[in-house]
């Protein structure tokens, strides 16, 4: 096959993947509330909260309010009421002022993500102002939601925007792709560490065996991959050097080493991760919050590893933004904690804080904010003296003594033609 057929078919895949993982998300969906009592009868319409009296509230479809007492209702496996909140009241419902909240709860990250990506090139000596390397955050951030390649888009765009401020362009590209690297290893981590140390019987033990296989067999790559025994054993360099784009894989693993040599910055980019992530999580946890799902304070860490699993499907090729997979895996993730119209408009009060928060990244795109400014008059080489006027290290050498030394003669005339 061609590669236009490649793309074209991998886009097929793409939308029908989307499509297929839609459509299981929102058969659970509904505009309406749904009640199921203990008689299997399932009502349908706007029910209030309980009153002390221990009575539901419910409006159905004629407009006729119905009273259905706490006993009548159906219960789960949890022996929570089987009451599933529409569409139409998860937003009604909302908290506004929570919603408002988690935009400015979440705005600090895509500084961070500057301060981390900044301090990445360090590792590499490519100084890059601190303005400049948030600049490039927003800019990413927002082309990940216009750019049709899905979250990984950012990152593309940005690796490209970060080399043009240096001639070490493969390097500084390279830095941006392991800048994302570290993030997602970050993630994965300490969703380990919460499934180990989960009480017993906790929903994150099944992640358990998954996320400890993960992690045992990336460290192992990382540790083969810097060991240079294997490297040496396993790396056939004389078959490398004949590949046409030699010279670019050589810098990008040099790159690699290289980080992996400062230990220090390495930490350093692992802490502002953690900071970005425990932001990132709690304003996700303040949507789900707003939109009425069960938090309490013994389930953030079940929130914080679902809404990493999220973040790592996000990641994964697919439709853009993992529009559909992401959904999917909160509504199996999150199926205890709400309604799946609950959760559906969770995962769009998500998408759409993120959106907020990246909107100043247009500007920067539209405006070519980007692009390293050019240096100032100041720095620039001074203009060559008029002609008859001495230069000053000229003038100084003038007015110097003669050395002392051996006579030389002057050359013959004819030695100057």
């Amino acid at each position: 096959m061609t590669p236009k057929a490649n793309r074209r078919l991998w886009n097929v895949v793409r939308i029908g993947l989307c499509v297929a993982a839609l459509a299981f998300v929102i058969q659970g969906v509904t505009l309406e509330d749904r009640v199921t009592l203990q008689s299997g009868e399932v009502l349908s319409g706007a029910v209030r909260e309980r009153t002390d009296a221990g009575v539901y509230e419910v409006t159905v479809a004629d407009g006729s309010v119905r009273a259905v007492r706490e006993e009548d209702v159906a219960v789960d496996e949890q022996g929570l009421p089987r009451i599933a909140f529409g569409f139409k009241s998860a937003w009604r419902q909302s908290h506004r002022g929570l919603l408002v909240l988690c935009v400015v709860i979440f705005l600090p990250v895509v500084f961070l993500l500057g301060f981390r990506l900044r301090l990445l090139l360090a590792a590499q000596n490519i100084p890059l102002g601190l303005f400049a390397a948030i600049k490039l955050s927003f800019a990413g951030n927002f082309l990940n939601f216009a750019a049709p390649l899905g979250s990984n888009a950012g990152d593309v765009f940005k690796a490209y925007f970060v080399s043009l401020h240096t001639a070490r362009r493969t390097e500084a590209a390279t830095t941006v792709f392991l800048d994302r690297a570290i993030g997602l290893g970050t993630l994965l981590l300490v969703v380990a560490a919460l499934t180990t140390f989960a009480p017993r019987g906790s929903s994150l033990a099944v992640l358990k065996p998954y996320l400890l296989t993960l992690i045992t067999l990336g460290g192992a790559a990382i540790v083969a991959y810097l060991s240079p025994g294997v490297r040496r054993w396993a790396v056939p360099r004389k078959l490398l050097a004949r590949l046409p784009g030699y010279e670019h894989l050589r810098r990008i693993d040099s790159t690699a080493r290289e980080l992996a040599k400062r230990p220090g910055i390495v930490l350093g980019a692992v802490g502002y991760t953690l900071m970005l992530q425990v932001i990132a999580m709690g304003a996700y946890i303040v949507v789900a919050k707003a939109l009425g799902l069960r938090v309490e304070l013994r389930h953030v860490p079940e929130y914080y590893a679902y809404f990493a699993t999220g973040a790592v499907v996000q990641a994964l090729p697919g439709p853009p933004q993992g529009l559909g997979t992401v959904e999917l895996a909160y509504r199996v993730l999150f199926g205890p904690f709400g309604s799946a119209s609950q959760i559906v408009c969770m995962a769009l009060g998500i998408r759409l804080m993120t959106l907020l928060c990246a909107l100043p990244g247009a500007f920067v795109v539209l405006t070519g904010g980007y692009r390293p400014r050019p240096a100032p008059a100041t720095e620039m080489s001074p203009p060559p003296e008029p002609s008859g006027t001495p230069m000053p290290e000229l003038a100084c050498e003038a007015s110097m003594p003669p050395s002392p030394g051996p006579a030389v003669s002057p050359a013959p005339a004819r030695e100057l033609r």
